[in-house]
């Protein structure tokens, strides 16, 4: 009896991921979920795919399975075509990265932030030296 937990899913929200969870523990099924520090603000800290992993133990893998799409099936709760379970990829569906905008956004305000810290030292320097 494996007790090694195993990646069922990594939906885009932490609130997801959740929901899922409880679907699971409603059947018996152990659910975990495991919150990163990007998911609070919604940008990855590399090149990766933003999610939110929802593990359960190896032994209950193809149960959740079961269960999940039995819960797809009758539910309309859940968008289910967002949603990526682990080992079946959905050829339809493009990697949730940052977009441009995002992007850009983000890097206009390091530099800014960064330039601001900038000028605060030479100033710094500036009245030091006098």
């Amino acid at each position: 009896m494996s007790q090694d937990l195993v990646t069922l899913a990594a939906p885009p929200t932490e609130f997801e991921a959740n929901l899922l969870a409880v679907v699971l523990r409603d059947h018996g099924i152990d659910a975990f979920v495991f919150a990163s520090s990007a998911s609070g603000i919604g940008i990855p800290f590399c090149s990766g795919t933003i999610g939110v992993p929802l593990q359960v133990k190896a032994d209950d893998v193809e149960e959740a399975r079961r269960v999940l799409a039995s819960n797809k099936r009758d539910s309309i709760d859940i968008d289910w075509d967002e949603l990526e379970l682990a080992g079946q990829k959905n050829p339809n569906r493009a990697p949730a990265t940052m977009r441009l905008p995002a992007k850009i956004a983000f890097a206009v305000t390091a530099i800014v932030l960064l330039s601001g810290l900038l000028i605060s030292l030479v100033f710094s320097i500036i009245q030091f030296v006098n």
